[in-house]
Formats: structure tokens, C-alpha cells, sequence
């Protein structure tokens, strides 16, 4: 007796620790981001990237599917981006941050935390969005002044 029930809570608690990943989504986004851009205070050029939502964290990796950037990210709950996801850069003069990935599933979405460097720049200029828009049929870039 005593047998079978340490088998039932080892099973019980196997049962339990595969079902705790199966809540966290991941969203991925691929787009042509065609200016340079700031994570993390490291500077990567333009190119085609993959960003990945995840719990608590934005993953980038470059063309070749190689990882170069995890960065802090608060999850958005009400934010979602139309049926392709967007990527969406703050700038200011000539430096991009990158600022969120809004997926098309609401709830999925992400926000990285501002970095020092942004808020001083967000201080003295306006600076300007950018919406990169990724999914299977290219990207495109839309612009609009920042609040």
C-alpha cells in the first residue's frame, strides 16, 4: 500500500511539472528592420531579425537563427497587433530603441523596459514611433510622431 501511493504522488507530481510550461506562450515575430537599432545599450544593424515573446523576456536572433540579445520585457495584456504582429521602435534623432512586439493574440504582447539611455534622449526630443511590420508576406515600416 504504502508502495502504491509513492508511486501515485511521483506520478502526480511528474504530471505536474509537465503541465507548468505548457501555460507560457511564445510569440515570434520575423521582420526587416531597415535602420539600426539599440537593446540592451549594443547596437545592431539593419537586417532581418527574429524576435520572440516569451514570459518576462523579448529573444532576438539575427538571419541565421543564431541568438544575440535577451532583454526584460513586461507583459501588455490589452496592446495586440492585427492579424501579421508588429515591432515597434521609439526614435530619436539617429538612435532606435527597441521598444515592443505586439502580437496578434491578445495578451501576448511585450514591452522592454526603457532603458537610461532612451529616457534621457525621451527628456529632450519628441522622437518618433516606428511599427515594423513582420509575417510571411515581408515587412513594412510605418512612422508616426511619439506623444
Amino acid at each position: 500500500m504504502k508502495k502504491q501511493t509513492l508511486i501515485f504522488a511521483a506520478l502526480c507530481l511528474l504530471v505536474g511539472l509537465a503541465v507548468v510550461p505548457a501555460y507560457a506562450q511564445v510569440f515570434a515575430e520575423r521582420a526587416t528592420v531597415p535602420f539600426s537599432f539599440v537593446v540592451l545599450g549594443r547596437t545592431f544593424p539593419a537586417g532581418e531579425y527574429l524576435l520572440l515573446a516569451a514570459p518576462h523576456m523579448v529573444k532576438i536572433e539575427d538571419s541565421d537563427g543564431t541568438p544575440i540579445a535577451m532583454a526584460m520585457a513586461n507583459e501588455i495584456s490589452d496592446r495586440f497587433a492585427g492579424t501579421t504582429g508588429q515591432i515597434i521602435f521609439h526614435c530619436y534623432r539617429d538612435r532606435c530603441f527597441l521598444s515592443e512586439l505586439l502580437s496578434p493574440v491578445k495578451g501576448n504582447s511585450r514591452q522592454l523596459i526603457t532603458s537610461r539611455a532612451e529616457a534621457e534622449l525621451a527628456k529632450k526630443d519628441q522622437g518618433e514611433y516606428f511599427a515594423v511590420l513582420g509575417g510571411n508576406r515581408g515587412s513594412s515600416c510605418h512612422r508616426k510622431p511619439s506623444k
